[in-house]
């Protein structure tokens, strides 16, 4: 009897423990899990704070840029316009009868109707860009115009130095908060005119493109050149030689021959002052040419219509926006819409070889353009 009722008492202590473990194990659990909510709502709450952290400073600077465009263009446009000064920089020749003579002349007019001071530093070598720009801000200057975008990193460079100074780079895909504004002169649209006549124009299919420097601006050119000739015929090819030069005629008169010899049998060239030579090559080689930029139907009887980039009025607007506190910090794109972007006349040998129909083709892209499209779409 003795050892039954032991047994039994042993046989309850074991339950009453086996049930203390099961009782401590399960709040040992809830207390983990309660922990682990808590550690989790903590995460959360600080990424929130993050988050808003990082929304604030985003918010703070943005008001901080906005505060300081703000500030340079009060400084400008509180001054008397006689007692501004304007500096300009060209990479060529102000009288070279293209490109850097449309910047120099903008500037001349902007400076008549005005009666601020505007002076310029012509053909500056790529080794002198930083210490001209920063000898006109020091000198007091208000605006400086870099016509070009081959001065735009040096722009970008010295802009953040001369908070008080409206910097414009010409030809630029983008510009800089809060004093410097990249115009673009819609280049890709000019090209994308300039492929279209190309490509309704050749009987090899083949073009020949010649550009001055490999820069931004007649990248985007050539880009255009490609995408309009694509538009008018996926099967044409475009070739494109860069001479290096923006004045030495002789080279793009090389190129037209190293294209000929690949086929091209229709030319259009970027390439300022040197792109005469283009023209003149294609006068004498009997070739088909289509100029960009300014009318280049008066350089030569093989240019039967050219797509011109009127930079003139375009810089003169964009130094006047500038003046009077208007023009915006970052990229500003002014082309066919705005009156930069326009067709001259047909002439020359080549007159008539685009038909009535491809004539009317042209024109219909071109006023796509001027309403606003993005005509490089009409390629995709």
């Amino acid at each position: 009897m003795m050892k039954r009722s032991f047994g039994r008492k042993l046989m309850a202590v074991i339950t009453v423990l086996s049930m203390g473990s099961v009782f401590l194990s399960a709040c040992g659990g809830g207390s983990s899990a309660t922990t682990a909510a808590a550690v989790t709502t903590a995460a959360a709450a600080k990424t929130e704070t993050t988050a808003a952290a990082k929304a604030a400073d985003t918010t703070a600077a943005a008001a901080a840029t906005t505060a300081a465009t703000s500030g340079t263009k009060s400084a400008i446009t509180q001054k008397d316009k006689k007692d501004l000064k304007i500096g300009l920089m060209l990479s060529g020749s102000a009288n070279d009868g293209g490109w850097s003579q449309m910047a120099a002349d903008a500037s001349k007019a902007v400076s008549q109707k005005y009666g601020c001071t505007v002076n310029f530093t012509e053909s500056v070598p790529s080794s002198d860009y930083e210490s001209v720009m920063r000898g006109y801000a020091d000198g007091g200057y208000d605006i400086i115009v870099s016509h070009g975008a081959e001065f735009l990193d040096t722009a970008k460079l010295v802009a953040k130095d001369y908070p008080n100074c409206w910097f414009i780079c010409t030809s630029a895909q983008s510009g800089q908060e809060p004093n410097l504004s990249g115009v673009d002169f819609a280049t890709e649209q000019l090209g994308f005119l300039n492929g279209v006549a190309c490509a309704m124009a050749t009987k090899s299919k083949k073009i020949g493109a010649v550009g001055s420097n490999k820069i931004d601006s007649i990248i985007a050119w050539q880009k255009g050149v490609e995408e309009g000739a694509k538009y008018v015929d996926p099967s044409c090819t475009v070739t494109t030689v860069y001479t290096g030069s923006y004045d030495d005629a002789l080279k793009a008169k090389q190129a037209v021959t190293a294209l000929s010899e690949q086929g091209c049998d229709t030319f259009t060239q970027n390439a300022d002052a040197c792109g005469a030579g283009a023209v003149q090559a294609c006068d004498e080689m009997g070739f088909k040419d289509v100029g960009a930029v300014s009318d280049q139907t008066t350089l030569g009887k093989s240019c039967f219509i050219s797509v011109i980039q009127d930079a003139q009025f375009g810089i003169q607007e964009a130094i006047e926006e500038a003046l009077n506190g208007k023009l915006a910090a970052g990229a500003v794109s002014m082309g066919a819409k705005e009156g930069v972007i326009s067709l001259s006349q047909y002439s020359g040998d080549y007159k008539d070889i685009l038909t009535a129909d491809q004539k009317a083709k042209l024109q219909e892209v071109y006023d796509k353009a001027k309403s606003g499209e993005d005509i490089s779409k009409l390629a995709k």
